[in-house]
């Protein structure tokens, strides 16, 4: 099999026509039926991608499916995205652009959901995708425009949700340095802080929770600490005092942009609770 070229499966995009499910379905015929076999065949079917002006849902989850497939199930490591994978799928789908196409946002959020395990890497800039969607003020997954300015709603907490809890295998994992550096940019889009409560939960404990794995205290998995019924990390036994070097991270990620939101309020002041108790019980022991 070739590398990828349209006009071998009789697909045009003259006009900026946005092709549709008959030429999804001559694509996997005439093209893909056996898959992507080779990184050249999938830059073209990326490339392809980009020149698309509108993309149909059912183009979309083919394109999705078919990268992913190519990653995982093809290339080495298999079920897996490792780091070699990982920065060849950041630089081929943006590949002179800010934000990556809906459907390239599609294949990210496939693996992340997917694949056995997966890069802090892919996760912050699957979350830094979203920023950049809010910025142009549409949704990430479509090309829908929305008319709010540089907040977070509801659905795209929800979508933001399903990025941070990730795959079986990253679900074992504290939250990274790098997601909660993604967070932090993603929430200071909004300088009221007039965020959806659904982000704010989330930026809540998704931040709590690494800096807590930060102190080497034990947390609990990603989908019960950051789910939106849980108590974390207010429950007992769930958190310790943070050490110099969490204290002026935080410290100047929230004072970075000289404006704090009532999200991040709620940080500082959970772990100052948690510093004064624990100073507390040591003048009392002595």
């Amino acid at each position: 099999m070739g590398l990828f070229d349209p006009r071998t499966a009789g697909l045009t995009n003259a006009g900026g026509r946005p092709i549709d499910a008959a030429d999804v379905l001559a694509l996997l015929q005439d093209v893909y039926a056996d898959g992507i076999g080779t990184r050249e065949e999938a830059e073209e079917l990326v490339a392809f991608d980009r020149t698309l002006t509108e993309a149909t849902p059912g183009w979309t989850d083919f394109f999705a499916a078919s990268v992913a497939d190519h990653l995982v199930r093809r290339q080495p490591p298999f079920d897996v995205v490792d780091f070699e994978k990982s920065s060849w799928l950041m630089a081929t789908l943006r590949k002179g652009r800010h934000t990556v196409t809906a459907s390239g946002f599609a294949v990210l959020l496939h693996l992340i959901e997917t694949a056995q395990d997966v890069p802090p890497a892919l996760v912050a800039f699957a979350i830094r995708q979203v920023r950049s969607a809010v910025i142009a003020r549409r949704r990430p997954a479509s090309s829908v425009r929305l008319s709010f300015n540089r907040t977070i709603d509801s659905d795209t907490a929800a979508l933001v949700r399903r990025i941070v809890l990730g795959c079986a295998g990253y679900s074992t994992r504290a939250v990274t340095r790098e997601e909660a550096e993604a967070l932090f940019d993603l929430h200071d889009l909004s300088a009221s802080g007039a965020n959806d409560t659904d982000f704010d939960d989330l930026f809540f404990k998704a931040v709590a929770h690494h800096l807590i794995a930060e102190t080497q205290h034990a947390v609990p998995l990603r989908g019960v600490a950051l789910s939106r019924q849980s108590d974390f990390p207010r429950g007992e036994g769930q958190a310790a005092p943070l050490g110099p070097e969490e204290t002026a991270w935080l410290a100047t990620r929230i004072m970075r942009d000289g404006r704090p939101t009532a999200v991040e309020f709620e940080l500082l002041e959970f772990f100052t609770a948690l510093t004064e108790n624990a100073g507390s019980m040591m003048i009392q022991a002595a």
